[in-house]
């Protein structure tokens, strides 16, 4: 880089840094008339209100004056704005109705109203404050900076502010290191105080109604609770399809390879191309029971109902097309709901290790910790598995946030991959 470069970049952030203080100036010092403008207005309605309450005609003033936050807080959120640059959103919930009453009534029982109205009160002091503190240090700097200019139109050509003196021009030239070294004090001054002036105004002008806030965390907490109930009758849903398939077609599916193979012993010195097809008939029917048995066993398996869900991780296990080794204990059964959901995501784990990471060999373990389970399933695969990619680590984030669990997965290139699962139970 160049001087004229360099030159070019010093004044940039010369710019820059003299914007940014006439924005905080700015600021700071119209909050000054604001705050004065809305204590006379309130001043002047109180009085008029208090000496004309008998008569019910102050009632509507003092109403005004409590509810004076409002259009301050309008005011204060545009200054904001044209500080930070960025909008303010307001904190009132809109209107229900046209009418006047019931933008009253709702305005009075919002929590943002009277957050208004506290910062009010607080913005007319602090804004004196404001107003010292620009005014005094902006003063003072230019008055230090402007020294050997000042000593000339002095009679005996002495400059006294403050706590500063200056008797010759060389006294008049410290004034003027002091005055830079104050001013760039007062850049980083002012500019970091306007800034925490307007975050404070930003959190208190923007606090959102109670009653709505209320409102928004019973609807969540009703969404909770219907996502739970519909887990629930998904779950009881599978295990009457379930007992349906093994008590019923399984069953008939059983009595069909029995009554194929009674048909093949009848034929077993007849014909031999019915005695083929008997054959191919029972060979078929069997398939078809073990196709059966296996999607009975998918849907809900008898282990985890009878057994419970130890028994039925190790049975998980043992069915894995690669070695899987097990580290599962549990003292007592956890709640049924809880007890399915963590075997299914279990089962999801495991088909994701079967299809997708071309490992050699897994482990699953189970323990519990507190009031919680904890699920891993670890692989040596490849790894690089994504929860965007798919729908399947999706639906098992899904399935565990109905009991606020969570799962983290950890799956760098090249291998190894650890799901880790944590469901809360209550018992």
């Amino acid at each position: 880089m160049d001087v004229r470069q360099q030159y070019g970049a010093a004044c940039g952030r010369l710019r820059s840094g003299s914007a940014r203080l006439a924005r905080s100036v700015l600021y700071l010092v119209c909050g000054f008339p604001v705050g004065l403008l809305w204590l006379i207005c309130c001043v002047v309605l109180l009085g008029l209100g208090l000496a004309t309450a008998l008569f019910l005609v102050g009632i509507p003033l003092i109403a005004a004056v409590l509810l004076s936050g409002i259009p301050l807080g309008v005011v204060e959120r545009a200054r904001l704005r044209m500080f930070t640059g960025t909008v303010v959103p307001s904190p009132h919930a809109p209107v229900s109705g046209r009418r006047p009453r019931a933008w009253l009534r709702q305005r009075s029982t919002e929590s943002a109203t009277w957050w208004e109205l506290a910062y009010a009160v607080a913005h007319c002091a602090l804004s004196i404050c404001d107003l010292v503190l620009v005014t005094g240090s902006l003063t003072l700097s230019l008055a230090l900076l402007t020294a050997p200019l000042l000593r000339r139109f002095t009679p005996d050509g002495q400059v006294r502010m403050a706590v500063f003196q200056a008797y010759s021009d060389a006294q008049a030239f410290v004034l003027v290191l002091c005055g830079t070294v104050l001013l760039a004090l007062t850049y980083l001054t002012l500019t970091r105080y306007a800034a925490a002036r307007a975050r404070l105004a930003t959190r208190v002008l923007t606090k959102r109604h109670s009653a709505a806030g209320a409102d928004q965390d019973e609807r969540i907490g009703h969404l909770v609770r219907s996502r739970a109930r519909i887990l629930d009758a998904y779950d009881a849903e599978r295990r009457r399809i379930e007992r349906d398939l093994h008590d019923g077609a399984q069953q008939r599916l059983t009595g069909l390879v029995m009554t194929l193979g009674l048909a093949r012993l009848e034929l077993a010195g007849g014909d031999s191309a019915a005695r083929e097809l008997v054959d191919k008939a029972a060979e078929e029917a069997r398939t078809t029971l073990q196709e059966l048995r296996e999607l009975v066993h998918g849907i809900y398996p008898a282990t985890l109902t009878d057994r419970g869900l130890s028994a039925a991780l190790v049975e998980l296990a043992e069915d894995a097309v690669l070695p899987v080794e097990t580290d599962v204990a549990l003292a007592e059964r956890p709640p049924e709901a809880v007890e399915a959901a963590t075997y299914f995501v279990a089962c999801e784990a495991m088909a994701n290790v079967t299809k997708h990471s071309a490992a050699t060999e897994g482990r699953l373990s189970l323990r519990r910790t507190g009031t919680g389970l904890v699920l891993e399933v670890h692989d040596n695969g490849v790894g690089g598995a994504d929860a965007e990619s798919g729908t399947g680590l999706l639906g098992l984030a899904d399935r565990v946030a109905v009991f606020g669990g969570t799962v983290h997965l950890s799956s760098p290139a090249g291998g190894p991959t650890l799901l880790h699962v944590e469901i809360p139970c209550g018992s």
